[in-house]
């Protein structure tokens, strides 16, 4: 059974008291073999007879080889040169009592955070890698990616604006880091690897659309790390850290992190100043070979509303085909809250067209049955 996603905000207050950091450190003996020298190991073990035998019996484990190849990822990494360019555009928060952690991401002062770090604050105040602190106001909100843009008054020679990386250039196993104030301590930097990519978590801002195409990541991610910088070997942003899995709210090696891309398509909207919303049809769906199939409706959503029924297969939105649940969603993307599109659903054998008003998410869970 999982755990219930902790949202990433570490309580700083007065930041009364100390803070004790455990360090554990983990230590290899003699030097890794370089990746040439285990290929060529490679190599010699597909020998056959007693010669092989030999070979595989003096090889190391394959847990061994992990490790030692997780530990190769992560050395073969400049951190030194990827935190003196990241680290420039990292900025603290404090807002609602708390700590978290944000970034520049325009040229006269906005800073990109995580919604529910800043979300009902009468204050907020960042402080700068500089050390200097400026009030902030928060200007736009993407309740569905956890995301909220801050408005900061500060000369253009004080920001620094990251570059970013494309979701589709990621793989899993690369390394990557984390820069935030895990605990209220600032300009931290953490690293691990990519564990996985496209995920889905359900939401912990005030909306209840789920986040998705979620980057997981085993980079020690603690309170405070919400709304920072995951940034790759090259010290581009790929994504802004914004839960982790765990029991007692510290790093269990399982955070999750929205992604660049996210950010950069809710940007230009936000940066008007206005909310991003995204469309819900309210319907539950499976795949089959059909597509995907309404297994049941919201009430009062905009698909009951058309007249979608449960068993229906809907092949397209605005006759843009829909060959999965995938489609689906990219399709919805495109559509805004208020607008009207069309929805064509196979049913009992036949094409209909139903007219749909698009909704937004709404910030509770829906009442299904309604199909």
């Amino acid at each position: 059974m999982f755990n219930r996603p902790t949202v990433i905000a570490g309580l700083v207050g007065a930041f009364v008291g100390a803070i004790v950091a455990a360090a554990v450190i983990l230590s290899l003996a003699g030097t890794p073999t370089p990746r040439e020298d285990s290929t060529n190991a490679a190599a010699n073990i597909s020998a056959t007879g007693p010669e092989a035998a030999n070979l595989v019996s003096q090889s190391p484990t394959p847990q061994i080889i992990g490790e030692l190849d997780a530990v190769l990822v992560r050395s073969a990494v400049d951190w030194t040169a990827v935190y003196a360019l990241a680290a420039p555009s990292l900025v603290t928060i404090v807002a609602n009592n708390s700590a978290g952690s944000g970034f520049f991401v325009s040229d006269d002062g906005h800073v990109i955070t995580n919604l529910h770090v800043v979300d009902g604050a009468s204050e907020i105040e960042i402080l700068h890698a500089n050390g200097d602190t400026y009030d902030a106001d928060i200007l736009a909100r993407d309740a569905g990616n956890d995301l909220a843009l801050l408005e900061v008054e500060i000369d253009r020679e004080d920001v620094v604006v990251p570059t970013f990386a494309s979701m589709d250039d990621l793989r899993v196993g690369e390394p990557v880091g984390a820069l935030g104030a895990p605990y209220g301590l600032p300009n931290t930097l953490t690293v691990g690897i990519i564990s996985a990519l496209d995920r889905t978590r359900p939401s912990t801002s005030s909306s209840y659309e789920p986040l998705r195409n979620l980057i997981q990541t085993d980079t020690a991610l603690n309170p405070g790390n919400s709304g920072g910088m995951l940034v790759d070997a090259q010290g581009r942003v790929i994504g802004v850290p914004t839960q982790i899995e765990s029991p007692d709210r510290a790093s269990s090696g399982i955070g999750f992190a929205v992604s660049a891309d996210a950010v950069l398509q809710a940007l230009p909207a936000m940066l008007r100043g206005d909310d991003v919303e995204r469309t819900f049809l309210g319907v539950q769906l499976t795949s089959d070979a059909d597509g995907p199939r309404v297994s049941d409706v919201a009430c009062s959503s905009a698909a009951h509303a058309a007249g979608v029924r449960d068993g229906d297969v809907i092949a397209a939105i605005d006759d843009q085909p829909t060959d999965d649940v995938d489609d689906l969603v990219q399709r919805l993307r495109n559509i805004s809250p208020g607008d009207t599109y069309t929805l064509t659903v196979s049913r009992s054998g036949r094409l209909r067209t139903l007219n749909a008003v698009a909704q937004a998410w709404p910030s509770t869970a829906p009442f299904y049955g309604c199909g």
